[in-house]
């Protein structure tokens, strides 16, 4: 089993650690230039018998570390991202409020789409805030093989029954980070008719999900 292995199973306090992250969901995957090696936070027992928070890096060939499992931690990370996400809704930042504001008064009478859009936004975004939109939810690039949690699968067949529009933009906009402009350029076609399909493969999403 390892060190790695070992510390998991046998340390109280990393369960206890285990226990205060669940209260505190994580909504932020991590940045992908950053998934070389995994780093954690615990508690530590100093000699005195006090516990200190430090941050553990772990490292590829290091006390036993491999890179499947670096791979797996962050695998891990991702989906309790997703299905944070897809569970709880965060509360509104400005701008989400002031987008909420301007969407509801170009729609009356319909219900803002809270849900879902924050669930899309928060998985696209890492834990520093910014955007890393190519590798996420890889609804493109499915690998027959691939052993993956139900509810990703879930998401990539009812991707795969949309309009042959919504699928595109779904996947440009979602999966590769073009922006509704560059969409626009490259279907030869209006923005307006793009977040029309966007909008209507989120709405799919939310309806049979």
């Amino acid at each position: 089993m390892g060190y790695f292995g070992q510390r998991f199973r046998t340390s109280p306090v990393l369960l206890s650690l285990g226990q205060k992250e669940r209260q505190s969901m994580k909504i932020r995957k991590t940045r992908q230039d950053r998934r070389e090696t995994y780093r954690y936070e615990a508690y530590l027992e100093k000699d005195n018998g006090e516990y200190t928070k430090e941050c553990i890096e772990l490292k590829p060939g290091t006390d036993g570390v491999t890179e499947a499992w670096i791979k797996t931690l962050h695998s891990l990370d991702d989906h309790e991202v997703y299905l944070n996400c897809k569970n709880g809704h965060p509360p509104l930042t400005e701008a989400e409020k002031a987008a909420k504001r301007q969407w509801e008064q170009e729609h009356e009478g319909e219900t803002y789409g809270v849900g879902w859009n924050l669930s899309l936004d928060h998985i696209v975004t890492d834990d520093e805030g910014d955007t890393d939109k190519s590798f996420v939810l890889k609804s493109a690039c499915y690998v027959m093989d691939e052993d993956v949690p139900a509810d990703v699968q879930h998401l990539r067949d009812l991707v795969e029954t949309m309009t042959e529009k919504q699928q595109l933009v779904y996947k440009l906009h979602v999966l590769e980070g073009y922006s509704f402009t560059e969409i626009a350029k490259l279907m030869g076609t209006s923005i307006p008719n793009v977040k029309k399909h966007y909008d209507k493969a989120i709405l799919y999403i939310k309806n049979n999900f």
